[in-house]
């Protein structure tokens, strides 16, 4: 049975995002990059700076003297991953086979025929979600493995769908420069059949496997298969993880650690009931760090033992947070994740009476307080940490709150 494979993409994704966002970014040149320095190169640039001869991996002083009128925005990871969520879950209402990317979307349509039609019909289908629900447009090429497909959405520069038939893939294939195969985007790859006068597919296609196998070695025979248009790799669904994931946008951009930390408790207190309902716990954490000017830093810490309380997570994410947030600039974002999920460590050695008391202790108190958070909420009982924020910045601006008759409420009177 032949393969029916659906590739959609949205161009400039970041870029795409942002428009739906923030709409006065529409119709203007504009560049995804980190804010930190005018030397960040360019991630990701919009047609209308295309068009402005602004090309990826430019830096950004250099992008701006070709293109004065060029918007940069730093990259939204947040952002990022809704939209790809969200293009997952529309692809999904077609077919289960669904392989997530960076602003595009793999799908194997070929036991859904029945219901929903030919690739080209699930295209369409799909485009007019895509427009409809999240406002983005989108481009969709359909064929008979993932390598024509993304080759066939790649070459669209308006919404539509490219179908490409069963038999047709190596004529497809063979006026496009031999950038676009797997495996040879790397600029060695491509020098190197610079060197060999190798610019077209068709001039790759031509060659038999020993006459590759000379210039590429092992990797001549699947070079020459996808010159062909033979492509046998299949439609990869996301693998169930068994990582824990909390993360949070801050309310404005901050640098104080009191307050960070106390966003930071509040991923622990998320991640170790998460783990607890689990009974299972994590022996790998990773912290990540999101700057107001795009930049993002990450740092990784193996546990001694599976743990899932609260207080001995908070320990090691607070001397993580020291170890990995050192710029000076804003943080806008923090995301906590827990890996390697095992049994929990429970009681200690046996000879170490000591620290198993102390376990059990913190075990007994950390199950008191969930059987609390349940009945009454989870604000019911909350770590001091997590209120030192708040506390300080009363502290800071002096200013009490007093009872108004008038009013009939409290109101802040700030003291001379």
């Amino acid at each position: 049975m032949d393969r029916e494979i659906l590739h959609i993409t949205v161009p400039a994704f970041p870029i795409a995002l942002a428009r739906v966002v923030h709409s006065h970014l529409r119709g203007r040149p504009v560049a995804v990059a980190p804010l930190n320095s005018e030397r960040a190169l360019l991630q990701c640039i919009s047609p209308e700076a295309a068009a402005e001869g602004v090309h990826v991996g430019t830096p950004i002083y250099h992008a701006r003297r070709s293109c004065p009128s060029l918007i940069v925005i730093a990259p939204d990871p947040h952002l990022a991953a809704k939209g790809n969520l969200a293009l997952m879950e529309l692809s999904a209402e077609f077919t289960p086979m669904v392989e997530p990317g960076a602003g595009r979307v793999f799908l194997d349509v070929t036991a859904s025929r029945r219901l929903f039609g030919p690739a080209r019909d699930v295209a369409a289908r799909l485009e007019k979600s895509i427009a409809g629900g999240l406002g983005l447009e989108a481009m969709a090429g359909a064929g008979g493995n993932k390598l024509v497909s993304r080759v066939a959405a790649d070459t669209m520069r308006e919404p539509g769908v490219y179908d490409v038939f069963h038999g047709a893939e190596r004529p497809f294939l063979a006026p496009f420069p031999v950038s676009v195969l797997p495996g040879v985007g790397e600029s060695r790859q491509t020098l190197l059949f610079q060197d060999l006068n190798l610019k077209l597919v068709e001039e790759v296609a031509a060659l038999s496997v020993p006459q590759l196998r000379l210039a590429v070695g092992p990797f001549a025979p699947l070079l020459h298969d996808r010159a062909c248009g033979i492509d046998r790799s299949p439609v990869q669904p996301p693998r169930m993880s068994t990582e824990i994931v909390e993360e949070g946008l801050l309310e404005q951009e901050e640098n104080d650690d009191a307050i960070l930390l106390s966003e930071l408790l509040r991923l622990v207190e998320g991640c170790g009931l998460r783990l607890r309902r689990l009974r299972k716990g994590a022996r790998k954490i990773t912290l990540s760090v999101m700057y107001a000017d795009g930049v993002s830093q990450q740092g990784k810490k193996v546990l001694p033992v599976p743990t899932s309380l609260d207080l001995p997570l908070l320990a090691a994410v607070e001397e993580l947070f020291f170890t990995t947030c050192k710029r000076r600039q804003r943080v806008k974002g923090l995301r906590l994740s827990c890996d390697q999920v095992a049994e929990d460590a429970g009681q200690m050695d046996l000879f170490a009476a000591a620290p198993a008391e102390a376990s059990r202790r913190e075990s007994d108190l950390q199950e008191t307080l969930d059987l609390l958070r349940e009945k009454h909420g989870k604000n019911a009982v909350r770590w001091g940490k997590g209120l030192a924020a708040r506390r300080e910045v009363t502290l800071a601006s002096e200013t009490p709150a007093e009872w108004d008759p008038e009013q009939n409420k409290y109101m802040t009177v700030t003291k001379n």
